[in-house]
């Protein structure tokens, strides 16, 4: 197995400039950098990332706890993270939930038991007692798509401006009863404000009763159908993948095609909706994932106080063929 010192002589390099690789790599020189990752590659070099987490007390592993195993959204912001982690010494571990939700005070254990060097979690309600432990253990903590602790960093989409988009959107094209199915939160829903605001800017009230909102613990598609009967909407926008094929599954029980007969926005984007023509607000995956990863080696990076850092990532409209003017 080759060493850093048949890196370091093979290069024409120290052997603290391959550890500074690895390490530090903004410090060394692209060409030299390039230099050793080549070498590294051809001689099947891999730095000994735990021998070096004794020495430094640290793991080199960032823990990531993904909620809903059943949406991609989550994998394909991962993958953008390791990508951009590709070149450092930190890995991603990705743990589970129990049940439908990962809890704080699950995130809390892991954090004990495991010598993780941050965890990245989206906390599913607030509890003061966890709280208190969240600051005062060591690792540090990143929230992810939820901002329930004003005390711990955050990362969140503008759902706000996602749904004020699809809402303007849909205006635009004429539509004036829309449907909006959500996936339920626990406190208030920025979205709601967003359909609310829409409505307010092109001087129309809303009616708060075709805002609907849904668990994710059982199948809906009969309530979807009854709604969708009683309501008589023109246009559905439908939060999160389940909730879309929830809709999709009613529309064809119900023998209606979108956008003939009612017209559709699926709130996130999936490779199947660009198959399927149907009109999405998209999260920017490179951006989220990028955004993630840089936050997280720039909090590891020091030790020093720091403002709590609040994050807000705005989705994009992705037009298609899932609405019509009327």
């Amino acid at each position: 197995m080759a060493t850093s010192k048949d890196v370091a002589k093979r290069a024409g390099v120290s052997i603290a400039t391959i550890s500074r690789v690895y390490q530090d790599p903004d410090r060394v020189k692209p060409e030299t950098r390039e230099l050793v990752l080549k070498v590294a590659k051809e001689l099947d070099y891999y730095p000994n990332l735990l021998a070096r987490s004794l020495k430094q007390s640290k793991s080199n592993s960032i823990g990531i706890a993904v909620n809903d195993f059943t949406n991609p959204f989550f994998f394909q912001v991962i993958e953008q993270m390791h990508n951009r982690l590709e070149n450092t010494d930190y890995q991603v571990l990705t743990f589970s939930p129990s049940g439908n939700f990962f809890s704080n005070n699950k995130v809390i254990r892991y954090l004990r038991s495991n010598q993780l060097d941050a965890f990245l979690f989206s906390p599913c309600f607030y509890n003061k007692e966890d709280q208190h432990l969240f600051m005062t253990i060591k690792q540090y903590c990143l929230q992810l798509y939820t901002d329930y602790y004003d005390e711990l960093d955050s990362i969140i989409i503008d759902d706000r401006y996602g749904t004020y988009l699809a809402v303007k959107y849909l205006l635009e094209c004429g539509h004036r009863r829309i449907l909006v199915l959500n996936v339920s939160v626990d406190g208030k829903d920025v979205r709601d404000d967003g359909y609310i605001q829409a409505y307010q800017e092109m001087n129309l009230v809303p009616d708060p009763g075709f805002i609907i909102h849904y668990s994710c613990n059982r199948n809906y598609i009969k309530s979807i159908e009854e709604n969708i009967l009683a309501l008589k909407p023109t246009a559905i926008i439908s939060h999160a993948e389940t909730l879309t094929i929830w809709t999709l599954s009613a529309l064809k029980e119900l023998n209606l095609n979108y956008p003939a007969d009612i017209s559709l926005i699926a709130y996130d984007d999936h490779p199947w909706a660009e198959i399927m023509g149907i009109t999405a607000i998209a999260q920017p995956i490179t951006l989220v994932g990028n955004t993630i990863a840089d936050t997280v080696l720039e909090a590891l990076s020091t030790s020093s106080p720091r403002p709590v850092i609040k994050k807000k990532i705005r989705p994009e409209l992705i037009k298609r063929n899932s609405v019509k003017n009327i």
